[in-house]
C-alpha cells in the first residue's frame, strides 16, 4: 500500500496546487522518507514558477513511484497530518507511561508531556486566507467589535486602566497583540504589569502571570495590595499581618470575579512558550504576562542569549495570534553608559535582541525615579495609535495610585 506522503506528493504533481502544502505547518517533517522528493518539487517551483510533471521528478529520484490520485491535495494532506499526529501522540503517551513505570516524578512527567504535545500544535493548522471583500463577514466582525467595546466601556480590547495609555491605544490591548515592557532592573516593571493584570481582572478577564523571579505568594501579596487600594499593606501581607475584617470585606468584593492565575516554575523546570501554551489551554486566560524574558527559555532551550531572546519573541508573537490572547513580555534593558539608567530606556536598549522591538504591537518603558513615588510610563512603539507618556504617583506599599497630570 502506498504511503500517505507519496499520495500527497502525487496529488500536488497532478493538481498543480503546491500552495496547499505551503499552508500546512511542518510539511518537511510530515514527508518523512519522501522529504528529498518534496525538496526537489520546491526547488523546481522556486526556479521556474511552475510545478514539475511526475516524470521529471522520476528522472531525479529512481525510487519515486508515480500513482494515480483522485481526491483534492488538501484531502491527502489532512490524512497525512492526522496519521502523523496519531503516531506521534501515541509515542508521547507511551513514553510518558514508561517514565512513570520507571519511577520518574509525576510532575516532571507531566511537564514533559505538556511540552511534547504542545510541539505538535504546529501541525494542526497553517496560514489562513480571508477575503476581506466579503462584506457579510466584515459586517459581523464590526458588530462583534462594537458589542465588545460597549461591554468594556468603550474599548474592544483590554484596557490598562491608565487614562493616558488607553486614550492613545484606543482599541485596547487586543487579542493577538504582543506588548513589550522594558526597563532597568528594580524600576517597577513587574508591579506595573501586575497593575494591568488587576485591571483586566476587574473587567472580567482571566489574567495569567508567569513569574520567574517571584513566588506565587509574593505575587498574590502585590495583587491584593493593588486591588485593596489602601486596604492592605504589602509589607504587612508579607508578614501575614492582616485584619480579619478587612480581609472579609475584600473577599466579599472579589468573590464574583473570575480566576487570577499565577504560574511559577519553583526552580525545577524551564518555562518555555510550549509550556505557557499548555497553561493557556488549561486556564483560558485573555492576558498573559511573562515576567521576565531574560529568565525564560525558548522552545529550543538555546544557550546563546541573543538566539534565545530572538526565538522567544517570535514564538510568543505566534502564540498570541494563535491563541488570540494578549501576551505582555517584560524585558530588561542594556545601558549605553553608566548614567543610562537614570531615565526610561529607549526601544533600542532592549537587552540581547531587538527582535522584541520588531515584533511588538505596543512597547513602552517603565521607570521609577529614585527617592520618589513617581513612575514614568513612556511609549516607544504603538501600531494602533500615537505615542504617549505620563506618570503615576504610586504608594507601592499601600497600593494607592494616582495619575499625575501637568
Amino acid at each position: 500500500m502506498a504511503s500517505t506522503a507519496l499520495q500527497t506528493i502525487n496529488a500536488v504533481l497532478k493538481n498543480k496546487d503546491i500552495s496547499v502544502l505551503y499552508e500546512g505547518g511542518g510539511v518537511e517533517e510530515l514527508m518523512g522518507a519522501h522529504g528529498d522528493v518534496w525538496q526537489t518539487i520546491k526547488d523546481y517551483h522556486t526556479r521556474y514558477h511552475a510545478i514539475p510533471d511526475a516524470e521529471i521528478v522520476k528522472e531525479k529520484h529512481d525510487d519515486f513511484e508515480i500513482l494515480e490520485t483522485t481526491a483534492d491535495t488538501s484531502y491527502y494532506l489532512d490524512e497525512l497530518r492526522n496519521e502523523f499526529l496519531r503516531v506521534r501522540t501515541d509515542n508521547i503517551l507511551t513514553n510518558g507511561a514508561l517514565a512513570l513505570d520507571n519511577g520518574n516524578a509525576p510532575a516532571a512527567v507531566l511537564v514533559k508531556l505538556q511540552e511534547s504535545l504542545a510541539k505538535l500544535n504546529r501541525f494542526s493548522g497553517g496560514a489562513k486566507d480571508v477575503n476581506i471583500m466579503d462584506f457579510d463577514d466584515a459586517e459581523q466582525h464590526y458588530e462583534e467589535v462594537r458589542e465588545r467595546a460597549k461591554a468594556l466601556g468603550g474599548l474592544p480590547g483590554i484596557p490598562t486602566g491608565i487614562s493616558f495609555i488607553d486614550s492613545a491605544n484606543q482599541s485596547g490591548m487586543s487579542p493577538g497583540d504582543l506588548v513589550v515592557v522594558l526597563g532597568w532592573t528594580g524600576r517597577a516593571k513587574s508591579i506595573t504589569t501586575t497593575l494591568f493584570a488587576c485591571h483586566a481582572h476587574d473587567c472580567g478577564f482571566v489574567p495569567m502571570i508567569v513569574s520567574l523571579e517571584m513566588s506565587a505568594a509574593k505575587v498574590r501579596d502585590r495583587v491584593y495590595t493593588i486591588k485593596g487600594s489602601g486596604l492592605f499593606s504589602n509589607s504587612a501581607l508579607g508578614l501575614g499581618d492582616i485584619s480579619v475584617d478587612s480581609f472579609s470585606d475584600f473577599k466579599a468584593k472579589e468573590s464574583d470575579k473570575p480566576e487570577f492565575i499565577v504560574v511559577t516554575n519553583e526552580g525545577t523546570a524551564d518555562l518555555t512558550p510550549n509550556v505557557v501554551e499548555a497553561k493557556i489551554d488549561q486556564h483560558n486566560p485573555k492576558i498573559v504576562i511573562i515576567d521576565y524574558a531574560q529568565l525564560a527559555s525558548d522552545n529550543a532551550n538555546s544557550e546563546n542569549m541573543t538566539q534565545r531572546m530572538m526565538n522567544q519573541s517570535k514564538e510568543y508573537k505566534r502564540l498570541a495570534v494563535k491563541k488570540q490572547v494578549v501576551i505582555v513580555i517584560i524585558s530588561s534593558a542594556t545601558g549605553d553608559s553608566a548614567s543610562s539608567s537614570d531615565e526610561p530606556p529607549t526601544i533600542e536598549q532592549v537587552a540581547w535582541s531587538r527582535q522584541l522591538a520588531y515584533d511588538a504591537d505596543l512597547a513602552f518603558a517603565i521607570h521609577k525615579y529614585d527617592d520618589s513615588d513617581l513612575i514614568a510610563i513612556v511609549c516607544r512603539k504603538n501600531r494602533n495609535g500615537p505615542l504617549f507618556a505620563g506618570q503615576l504617583d504610586w504608594d507601592i506599599d499601600r497600593g494607592i495610585i494616582k495619575e499625575v497630570f501637568d
